[in-house]
């Protein structure tokens, strides 16, 4: 059975949804599927569970070194979203929010189908 898709569902074939629209007041939240830099760093947090600010720079540099490319630290500031953050006597550690978990949990769900 073929399916028409209209130009909406083609055009946001390469996103997902992490939150429902209730109202026009609260609408969907969705990400892209494919974020390379995301995907890596969100199962690093939820593979440790708490990471410090350190251990999370570390990964940041080896990344750059797997990967050849530079990510810096502005992509942690630029995306606070998916982490909660809490600084304790002057050491700040990232565990993933709610939305980083649901980002997280789907994105893994569409790489395993």
């Amino acid at each position: 059975m073929n399916h028409i898709y209209s130009f909406e569902e083609f055009v946001n074939e390469a996103k997902v949804t992490v939150k429902r629209k209730y109202t026009d007041i609260y609408p969907s939240k969705q990400v892209d599927q494919r974020g390379p830099i995301r995907e890596k760093v969100l199962s690093f947090v939820k593979e440790n569970g708490t990471v410090s600010y350190e251990d999370m720079m570390e990964f940041m540099k080896s990344m750059n070194e797997e990967t050849g490319g530079t990510t810096s630290r502005k992509w942690l500031t630029k995306n606070p979203q998916y982490f909660r953050i809490t600084e304790k006597d002057g050491k700040k550690t990232y565990k993933l929010s709610s939305l980083g978990e649901k980002v997280h949990r789907a994105i893994q769900q569409l790489n395993n189908i």
